[in-house]
């Protein structure tokens, strides 16, 4: 059946107008087939609709899954980045109160070693002020012992010439007594034993 020229144009519009779907279409795809209606000879194009309405939302949802995915990944991603400082974090706290302990104990040790060398210390004045004591005492001690024995030096100086002029007393009475008597053996440094003048040492 020959077309006549409008037929023809109709026909021109309707190439076109599948080229430009098709080059919108995946490009591995196969061209939609259109339909002719026998009666208008005018191509069906809600199969192609439906198709393309199809892919679009498979691609959507394809688009939705990798999200989805994406999404998951960077969740898990931040949850281990979150729990790594968790743990970074806590560790930081525990090695902080070990350090806050062992700053305690040690301030402690230093306050009770400054007690014990404060208290040494007053004990070292302590037996310093005994020792300058003791120190005067013993100078004291020193300046008696020199009085007294000065003191027994004159004493003997004293009863020794308190002897010696008993003795010459003692002499004089018998020369008074006893004329005749030799007396040049008489000594005060001797005593008489027996009948005999001895040495008093003896």
């Amino acid at each position: 059946m020959a077309m006549s020229h409008e037929d023809m144009l109709k026909r021109a519009r309707q190439l076109k107008k599948q080229k430009t779907i098709t080059l919108g279409a995946s490009p591995l795809a196969p061209p939609p087939r259109i339909e002719l209606h026998e009666e208008t000879s005018e191509p069906d194009l809600e199969p192609l609709t439906r198709k393309f309405k199809s892919r679009g939302k498979k691609s959507i949802l394809a688009n939705l899954h990798k999200a989805e995915a994406s999404s998951f990944m960077l969740m898990d991603q931040f949850n281990l980045q979150s729990t790594q400082k968790s743990l970074d974090l806590e560790q930081k706290d525990q090695a902080l109160a070990l350090s806050q302990i062992e700053t305690s104990r040690l301030t402690n040790e230093i306050a009770e070693l400054a007690n014990q060398i404060k208290e040494k210390d007053e004990l070292l004045a302590d037996l310093h002020n005994q020792l300058k004591t003791l120190e005067a005492e013993k100078k004291s001690w020193v300046l008696k012992e020199k009085d007294l024995l000065n003191s027994s030096e004159l004493l003997k100086d004293q009863i020794s010439s308190s002897l010696n002029m008993g003795f010459q007393l003692a002499l004089d009475q018998v020369r008074v007594l006893y004329p005749d008597a030799d007396l040049s053996l008489a000594d005060i440094s001797k005593s008489v034993v027996n009948g005999q003048l001895v040495d008093a040492d003896d």
